[in-house]
């Protein structure tokens, strides 16, 4: 199975991300890397032929139309989105935009 997992740099999508190259599962992670978000999480698969990276933005619909066609992946794994309650009251807009856009532009894609 070909999983995209979205937000695998972060704490709980590197370790979905490691998990499933593990097991066999042919992995994309698709990640912005922004501030909850390192690639030292994954450098333990990134050398791997199952796995792939691709840094974009889930707000951006362009980019993922490009990876879903690129690596057209038999399932999809959420987990990107801006959760910090305290950047949320800071950035509200941003908030919005990742978590309900983003949704919306990943699910379109």
């Amino acid at each position: 199975m070909k999983l995209l997992v979205t937000g695998g740099a972060g704490f709980i999508g590197s370790a979905v991300v490691r998990r499933a190259v593990a097991q066999g599962h042919a992995v994309v992670n698709l990640d912005a890397l922004t501030y909850a978000a390192c690639l030292d999480n994954v450098a333990a698969v990134a050398d791997s032929p199952l796995y792939a990276f691709e840094e974009a933005d889930i707000r951006d619909r362009a980019a993922l139309d490009r990876i879903f066609a690129a690596h057209a992946p038999d399932a999809v794994m959420h987990l990107a989105a801006e959760s910090h309650v305290d950047r949320s009251i800071d950035g509200p807009g941003t908030f919005v935009e990742t978590n309900v856009m983003g949704t919306f532009h990943l699910l379109e894609a």
